[in-house]
């Protein structure tokens, strides 16, 4: 409620007052009002309308909106009734019994409560839950151990971050099979225990023993590591170009190569070279420097080349050639050659005499 004018008199007011802005009487014109002081106001009053601001006439701007609402093809509706105009529109009965209405669990989403929402899980504790046909599933070859944070694939107790058991303990079945997006198989683990890596590469387990092979096109293997067997009998490496190629093995106890069939393994022996003849036109070993220059060969027949020789004296069974170095043989005094058991033919050099001797089976004689 405002402050009272009563036993006021207008000079003591007059700026409380509100009036014409020109102190005239009101006309047919609009005329700003304004207070004692002259301060004018938005109002606008005339004999016929009110204006506001820059509305001329507040009644006929009304009229005229309220006809643009009600005839626009613009107007929202309910269930096709205008929300303008009186009375209410009707919406919950449309609502509660429509056909369409959203449900959770069978109970509408209109009315008044709470909606619980629950599901069932498929299967029993620690089995991984997955869609099947709209429902929770579950399996007992599908497991989750939150405890240790184990994964098991057809294991119900994972001892591994990932624990995979296979359904079978042959080839027959796969473990686990890994491809690139076109297919190509990256890595198999058999049921058999044999691993098969980007097609080459496999490791096997068979009944005597495990294998290790590289494999190329066209090749039956060209690396292979295996053992079974017991004792001198027990082969760990070997490489080959095909079963019928020239091979490479390791024993438990040495190196056997060879072409075809290997050598068997000698006991105490940490190396076996098998040739592939049986005379001088071919060798068993052949030992070059860095130039490809021959140091050392050994013929399939026995006979041993030291130098750069091509072909050896055929009634030579060792041969030496050189310019620049000789035949050095073993030094030692007259006391050190008597203590010997010297067979027929051996040759020394007396450091004592300074002489090149031969023993004859019964005497040591001088050379020279």
């Amino acid at each position: 409620m405002g402050t009272s004018l009563s036993g006021s008199t207008p000079a003591t007011t007059f700026d409380a007052l509100i009036k014409v802005g020109d102190n005239s009487a009101l006309s047919a014109s609009l005329k700003t009002i304004s207070d004692g002081e002259g301060n004018d106001s938005p109002l606008k009053l005339s004999t016929a309308a009110v204006g506001i601001g820059s509305i001329t006439n507040v009644e006929t701007e009304i009229n005229g909106k309220q006809s643009t609402l009600v005839s626009g093809s613009s107007i929202k509706t309910i269930n096709s009734t205008s929300v303008l105009g009186s009375g209410d529109i009707s919406v919950q009965a449309t609502l509660v019994s429509g056909t369409n209405i959203k449900t959770i669990n069978s109970t509408s989403l209109l009315g008044s409560g709470d909606i619980s929402i629950s599901a069932s899980a498929g299967g029993s504790d620690t089995q991984i839950q997955f869609n099947d046909s709209g429902a929770f599933g579950a399996d007992s070859l599908f497991n989750w151990d939150n405890t240790n944070k184990r994964l098991g694939v057809g294991e119900t107790t994972p001892t591994a971050r990932i624990h995979i058991k296979g359904e079978g303990a042959t080839s027959a079945t796969t473990s686990l099979l890994v491809e690139n997006s076109s297919g190509d198989s990256i890595l198999s683990l058999s049921d058999d225990r044999s691993v098969l890596i980007n097609n080459q590469i496999s490791v096997q387990h068979r009944g005597f023993g495990q294998w290790l092979r590289v494999l190329t096109a066209g090749v039956t293997s060209n690396v292979s590591l295996y053992g079974y067997g017991v004792g001198n009998a027990s082969h760990n490496w070997q490489t080959q170009s095909n079963y019928s190629g020239s091979n490479f093995r390791q024993f438990n106890t040495g190196f056997s190569f060879g072409a075809g069939a290997l050598p068997p393994e000698t006991a105490n022996t940490l190396m076996t070279i098998r040739g592939s003849g049986a005379t001088s036109s071919t060798t068993a070993l052949l030992i070059e420097n860095s130039s490809g220059t021959d140091s050392l060969s050994i013929k399939d027949d026995g006979q041993m080349l030291v130098g750069d020789i091509q072909s050896g004296e055929a009634s030579a069974k060792v041969q030496i050639d050189s310019t620049t170095q000789g035949f050095l043989p073993p030094r030692m005094t007259t006391t050190q050659r008597d203590a010997m058991e010297a067979a027929t033919g051996l040759v020394i050099y007396d450091s004592t005499t300074n002489k090149l001797q031969c023993y004859d089976g019964s005497s040591w004689n001088n050379l020279f």
